[in-house]
């Protein structure tokens, strides 16, 4: 097997494909996600170091004010390597390379403006090519073609001259087709009175049995065989025309992009670095959302083997459950051979994982999800023999296939060492080797001595060595051979169940008698277990789970004193709360006296208007509106006394439930459904429903510094506006709708009818004409349905007939 093979299979066991396959999935261009797919790994420090400069300095571009362009391109490597064999383009191939030239323009001014904050990522920017050059082939290419893809008509005069002949061609086909449609001589023969096109060529459906009636070239004949689509001959000559000015204008634009394809070609190797450095800052930006999902931090890095991770979790359990267990794992460059023994389901492999993934993680500039103070040791390969390897095709048992590999990886590491076995001096760590229960499947007492001396070949060897097991004889030696440590999974006797924390320094038992009857074993069964265990090890099992309780205790009365000390600090903020709650009540008074307020000029406003209609035919009606201005004018002037400024929450922020304002009117309100992509939506006001323009809502302001309250209703919250009463001069009385689409249609009615009804109109005269009736129909649809209506009916002859509503209003 080459010596790449160990390595490979590695990453397939600590699943680094899968993580950079999540990894792919951050990035926003097909470039980007690929590039993360195939991230390579440094072998140097100093260049790690440099990746993860680069990650830090994009997550602080993420985090800014000015954060980084979202570089959504296409990828057009394809485009530019037919380019560079001297083919012509299509259009929106074209197109594909403007919008990448506009990308790099927009990168290029953003990285020139970041140098200083971010100077790692913004080196890259002389990479992008001679962006003044590019920037004089994209206004070529947009002066030539469309967004949409097309070529635009003023791409060249011809162009511009071709395509009006053809217009106006088209413009004499129609009308002879529109006489042809309404004439008496077709009237028999015509299926209905449209007209198409079949081949390029404008035909008319007729009957099959008239077909004799009709001189002409029939093109097509509809599926049920009774309609026949007939050129007839007096189009003839016209089609022509038409057909002939048609290809005029393919050739010229085919002219037109061979000519904007030879401008391209020269710029093809350095559009193909450009392209390739865009996707490498898509990576970048990849990494640095991951790494912000993650709770990830950069670790320092070193090239002596030294690993201090403080509070580290592994990355898919950060992505895959809510509580993760953080651990401590540390040991420097003295220690060569780390062992982690403890009871199954502990957690010991999902630790060399963690570890393996770690180490190919920061090589590529991945943050590691663990405290900002951690260390971790670049390892220029990384060997994992991890699960059962057993293979019947090779006639490799579970031990010969442990076997096979293990002599592979001798043979790999062992380069330098004597016949001694051990080095003239001890190398810098080039490898981590984890093991997962090495040497198993086997007799306990040869496999512990095969797998002791294979460790310490290993040690002497000078690379980094982690190791799970259940022999005792490896944890024996990591206690009395320099360059070896213990370490174990802690498992809580009280409750039979594994904590999942990491014990530095101290080995553990295995705990397979109390993990056998946690899971059901036979109480008889485990009785006798225990009475079988020889002496030394029932002893060394009892002592290692004594030293696991006793450590507990330890960490447990440590928590203890923490929380003690933090007493005080928390009795200092409960004091801070109790301030902000008088804060809240002393609001809430103000509210109160808003709202109060409210009521009585809303009953104010009422008498006022009941005296306007009483009053409409007597010549004191100009009196009474400026009481009504004047009561408007000092409703303002006190909400303005007792108003609080606050935040307004965007509409387009606003979900099912939210409190919104309705502007102009007044009146605030609860949603009752999402109001995204939406014209209009229902709310609830007081205890009935209205329909309501999207356009005419704002959100409804939440004070600022809110702390610890229970959430105030809908209906209560105050409105960041000041309510507006609409006087009577104000109120549409008739709605002018004629010529509109029946949505804007019916967003102008909802509107008028809020404003109506807030001002006491008893009734509102629609305009929307005759035409097809569709927006007739529309508006009284809805009219049928609106809680403000009583009654609508036509409007008669003098009010406009059947092309107006009357409507009454409650």
């Amino acid at each position: 097997m080459p010596s790449e093979s160990l390595q490979v299979e590695a990453g397939n066991v600590l699943e680094w494909g899968k993580l950079l396959e999540h990894l792919a999935s951050y990035a926003q261009s097909t470039v980007g996600a690929e590039r993360c797919r195939a991230m390579g790994l440094e072998q140097d420090v100093e260049q790690a170091r440099s990746r993860q400069a680069e990650t830090t300095d994009m997550m602080r571009l993420r985090d800014g004010t000015d954060p980084f362009p979202v570089l959504r391109f296409p990828d057009v490597l394809e485009w530019l390597g037919r380019v560079a064999k001297g083919a012509a383009l299509e259009a929106h191939e074209l197109r594909d390379i403007a919008l990448v030239l506009e990308v790099i323009e927009d990168v290029q001014r953003y990285l020139l403006r970041h140098q200083v904050d971010a100077p790692t990522v913004s080196a890259l920017v002389s990479e992008l090519g001679p962006v003044n050059e590019y920037r004089r082939l994209s206004a070529a290419l947009k002066g030539a073609i469309e967004p949409d893809g097309s070529i635009r008509e003023s791409a060249s005069p011809e162009l511009h001259r071709l395509m009006q002949r053809a217009t106006d061609l088209k413009q004499q086909m129609r009308h002879r087709l529109d006489q042809i449609l309404h004439s008496r001589r077709y009237e028999a023969v015509l299926q209905e009175q449209y007209f198409a096109q079949r081949e390029g060529r404008y035909v008319v459906p007729i009957k099959a049995e008239m077909q004799g009636r009709v001189p002409g070239i029939v093109h097509d004949v509809s599926s049920s065989g009774a309609t026949l689509f007939l050129e007839p001959r007096e189009l003839v000559d016209l089609n022509n025309s038409i057909k002939v000015v048609d290809l005029d204008v393919e050739r010229e634009v085919r002219r037109i992009l061979r000519e904007l394809s030879a401008l391209v070609a020269p710029h093809q190797p350095a559009l193909a670095g450009a392209v390739g450095v865009l996707g490498r800052l898509d990576a970048i930006s990849a990494k640095a959302g991951l790494s912000q999902r993650l709770h990830a931090s950069p670790p320092r890095l070193n090239d002596q083997g030294r690993v201090v991770l403080k509070q580290a979790r592994h990355p898919f359990l950060v992505l895959t459950k809510e509580q993760v267990v953080p651990n401590d794992l540390a040991f420097d460059e003295t220690v060569r051979v780390l062992i982690i023994s403890g009871p199954n389901t502990g957690g010991k492999t999902v630790t060399l994982k963690l570890l393996g993934l770690f180490a190919l993680m920061v090589r590529c500039g991945l943050h590691l999800p663990c405290a900002p103070e951690s260390e971790m040791a670049i390892f220029p390969s990384v060997y994992a023999d991890i699960g059962d390897a057993q293979d019947l095709a090779r006639d490799l048992s579970s031990f010969s296939a442990h076997i096979t590999q293990m002599v592979q990886l001798l043979s790999e590491v062992s380069d330098g060492v004597g016949t001694t076995g051990r080095p003239a001096t001890a190398p810098p760590s080039r490898a981590l080797v984890l093991l997962d229960e090495p040497v198993t499947s086997t007799d306990p007492a040869e496999g512990a001595a095969l797998a002791s001396a294979l460790l310490c070949r290993l040690a002497e060897a000078g690379v980094k060595v982690v190791a799970t097991t259940h022999y005792s004889v490896l944890k024996g030696l990591a206690q009395e051979r320099p360059g070896f440590a213990n370490a174990s999974v802690e498992f809580n006797i009280e409750t039979l169940s594994p904590t999942y924390r990491l014990i530095l320094g101290q080995p553990g038992g295995s705990a397979a008698i109390e993990i056998a009857g946690r899971l059901g074993m036979d109480q008889a069964v485990l009785d006798d277990a225990r009475a079988r265990l020889q002496g030394d090890n029932r002893v060394l099992e009892t002592l290692l789970t004594d030293l696991q309780d006793k450590q507990r205790r330890l960490s447990e009365d440590l928590a203890a004193a923490v929380a003690a000390r933090h007493g005080a600090e928390q009795a200092s903020q409960e004091a801070h709360e109790l301030l902000t709650l008088l804060r809240e009540s002393e609001r809430d008074e103000r509210q109160g006296l808003k709202k109060k307020l409210s009521q009585e000029f809303q009953r104010a406003r009422a008498a006022v208007q009941a005296t306007i209609e009483d009053l409409k035919r007597d010549q004191k009606l100009l009196k009474a509106k400026e009481t009504k201005v004047r009561l408007v004018e000092l409703e303002q002037a006190v909400r303005r006394e007792v108003e609080e400024p606050e935040a307004p929450i965007p509409v387009d922020q606003l979900a099912a439930g939210d409190p919104v304002e309705v502007v102009g009117l007044g009146m605030t309100g609860t949603l009752l459904e999402s109001p995204q992509g939406k014209k209009r939506v229902r709310l609830k006001v007081g205890e009935g429903e209205i329909l309501a323009s999207v356009a005419s809502l704002a959100g409804v302001a939440k004070p600022h510094k809110a702390a610890r309250r229970e959430p105030v209703k809908a209906s209560s919250v105050p409105s960041r506006r000041t309510s507006q009463t609409l006087a009577t001069e104000d109120i549409q009385e008739t709605l002018d709708v004629r010529g509109q689409a029946a949505d804007d249609a019916l967003d102008v009615v909802v509107a008028g009818l809020d404003r109506a009804v807030l001002g006491g109109s008893p009734f509102v005269r629609i305009i929307h004409g005759h035409g097809t009736g569709r927006l007739r129909t529309a508006l009284r649809e809805y009219l049928k349905a609106s809680p403000y209506v009583v009654a609508f009916r036509p409007g008669d002859r003098a009010e406009g007939g059947d092309g107006v509503t009357i409507v009454e209003l409650r």
